[in-house]
């Protein structure tokens, strides 16, 4: 009982004190006075709450769109465009996070992001060319297919391999 009472209390309290705080101004009060625009200023952020609470919230402002720069290799397609692009012949430009073997004899170059982020691209290449390519921005021209979840090229011919830096 004595637990209910105290709910009461705070309950009782709570509403005096949210009249006192978001009711009229008390007594004469000059429009203009800093007691008038302290009360304008509750009710508004009053107000901003309730629409929160409603489901009402304001809209954020969409930030403008910052132009991407083309690839530096004629032709070619960043590699986060090239899952847009499966069964196409391009020429992909992106930077090598990792390289690694692959089946095959083959090597293994992952660009923009490292496995397992489906985001990345796997790019097949033989072994020779693999070397010393990690961090380095490159051109890939191949055929896009999907393996594993992530888009891949393979590039046969180590010399059609452009490195930009």
């Amino acid at each position: 009982m004595s637990r209910e009472l105290a709910v009461f209390g705070f309950v009782v309290l709570g509403l005096g004190w949210a009249t006192q705080a978001c009711g009229r101004p008390v007594g004469d009060v000059a429009p203009n006075s800093p007691q008038a625009q302290a009360t304008n200023v509750r009710r508004t952020a009053v107000a901003a709450v309730q629409g929160i609470i409603a489901n009402h919230p304001t809209s954020t402002p969409v930030p403008a769109a910052t132009a991407t720069a083309s690839p530096s290799c004629q032709n070619a397609i960043w590699w986060t465009e090239a899952r847009s692009h499966v069964g196409e012949s391009r020429t992909i430009q992106g930077i090598v996070v990792a390289t690694r073997p692959a089946p095959d004899g083959l090597a293994m170059l992952e660009i923009g992001e490292p496995y397992p982020d489906p985001t990345g691209l796997f790019a097949m290449v033989p072994p020779s060319a693999a070397t010393g390519l990690t961090g380095k921005t490159v051109c890939l021209p191949g055929r896009i297919s999907m393996a594993e979840g992530r888009p891949t090229v393979q590039v046969r011919n180590a010399s059609a391999i452009v490195v930009l830096d």
